[in-house]
């Protein structure tokens, strides 16, 4: 209940005027150098992000897709810098987390600024507690967004996730009672007495400078944990069906969705970075893990002309990225269909083609050039970073939702084509195809077409 309201506040919220907003958190103004080094020399990273980080208040530029990416990037390097307050503890981990935020009938947010409670009270988890090495991050969600697939690693070990708001959006959802779960239980899709959001309440929305994040985990082995490939972090993991029981694991960064709300994208921006570990690329499963060791999410010892992608209960799933960095060259598209059998959907046309083979191109070269930044940083930041990568980025212009992007039925298939300005339509701009390999992965099933959202 509590991650379904806090995607469906986002939805409903997006793209409306602003309301029952407080202060603000500090945000930078619009980094233009980068933006002016990039007309020169392609999609460029500016050190800035790295020596003096801060969350963009706006996309930079002119709002071209390197900008955009842009903005992804400098975003997530101000969030894997430590707090001020805490040099233990990076900016991302200091967001409020949602089971801070929505509570039980009765029940008050946790004040921002302090970690709430979480719902380990098990016996040996109060005692472990009671030590004073309680980990920072919790999870209980398994489950991803859409047809509620458990994503299982060749371990046997589940996919753990998080969901987390910055205190600008922290103060709008508590400010407006949004919190309660008389307004999260009808917002379920299915349940009776509907909340018509939109409608009854025309002026809701988060401020500008509103941040969310979606956060995927993965149980590291003791190998993995050595091997300094991950970020890593102690946390308490509660398997679905235990009773309420704990376990103490080490948790490795598998990917994160970094969404937020800037003045001229009122719909929010949506990115996705991910561990450069995580899966193969589809169109070369013998492809080698580019960091050395092993896939987090695929094994090419067990799949012999496997079936990819695929839904099993309680096996591990063999995931491989079907359009990587929104590539529509490969794969198939929403029918199932790839561009050689149907060449008129619209992911197949030439004018969106063109447009994503611009943000493929910008995506590879801007990750390229922020890895060796990072590398290259000496100490200003924690190299680890350099093992993810963006892969992908979705928003729009003008308010408006493009109609690929508008909801769709749980067994529908997932939206993948890209937008482009007309001119009819010149405010708005297109997202490019995420292909998140662990944060939504798409994953068929025998019950479902896909497990993948974009929000």
């Amino acid at each position: 209940m509590i991650k379904i309201f806090l995607r469906a506040t986002i939805v409903a919220l997006a793209g409306l005027a602003a309301a029952c907003t407080g202060p603000s958190e500090e945000t930078s103004p619009p980094e233009t150098p980068a933006a002016e080094t990039a007309a020169a020399s392609g999609c460029a990273a500016d050190p800035a992000w790295i020596r003096s980080p801060s969350l963009p208040a706006e996309v930079p530029g002119t709002g071209s897709i390197c900008n955009f990416e842009q903005f992804a990037w400098q975003s997530l390097l101000y969030l894997v810098q430590p707090t001020a307050a805490d040099p233990e503890i990076l900016q991302f981990e200091s967001f409020m987390p949602n089971y801070g935020v929505f509570v039980a009938a009765g029940g008050q947010p946790t004040p921002y600024g302090q970690h709430p409670p979480d719902p380990c009270n098990d016996p040996a988890t109060v005692a472990a507690k009671a030590t004073g090495a309680a980990p920072f991050v919790y999870s209980n969600i398994v489950k991803q967004a859409g047809v509620e697939q458990p994503l299982i690693d060749p371990n046997g070990q589940f996919a753990w996730y998080g969901l987390s708001v910055n205190e600008t959006a922290y103060d709008m959802l508590t400010r407006c009672e949004l919190y309660r779960s008389d307004c999260a239980g009808p917002l379920k899709p299915g349940n009776a007495g509907t909340v018509d959001l939109i409608g009854a309440y025309p002026n809701l929305a988060f401020p500008d400078g509103a941040f969310e994040l979606k956060t995927a985990w993965k149980v590291l082995r003791p190998e993995e944990e050595s091997s300094g490939l991950f970020y890593s972090t102690a946390g308490w993991i509660q398997p679905p069906g235990q009773g309420g029981a704990c376990e103490s694991v080490t948790l490795g960064l598998a990917g994160i969705h970094v969404v937020g709300k800037t003045p001229e994208t009122p719909a929010l921006v949506w990115a996705s970075f991910e561990h450069r570990n995580n899966a193969p690329d589809c169109s070369d499963l013998a492809a080698a893990p580019p960091l050395g060791g092993s896939w987090s999410f695929f094994d090419p010892a067990t799949c012999d002309n496997c079936t990819t992608n695929f839904y099993e209960p309680g096996q591990p799933a063999q995931v491989c990225r079907m359009h990587p960095q929104g590539d529509s060259t490969i794969g198939t598209f929403p029918a199932g269909q790839s561009c050689e059998e149907d060449p008129n959907q619209f992911a197949c046309q030439e004018a969106t083609k063109a447009m994503l083979a611009e943000s493929t191109e910008a995506i590879r070269e801007l990750n390229a050039n922020v890895q060796e930044m990072i590398r290259d940083a000496g100490g200003a930041i924690d190299p680890v970073w350099a093992n993810y990568e963006l892969v992908g980025n979705v928003w729009t212009r003008g308010g408006v939702t493009p109609p690929q992007l508008r909801p769709r039925s749980a067994r529908s298939p997932p939206p993948t084509r890209p937008w482009r300005p007309s001119s009819r339509t010149a405010r708005r701009r297109g997202p490019t195809p995420t292909t998140a390999s662990v944060a939504t992965t798409r994953i068929r099933g025998p019950s479902a077409a896909t497990c993948r959202r974009w929000a």
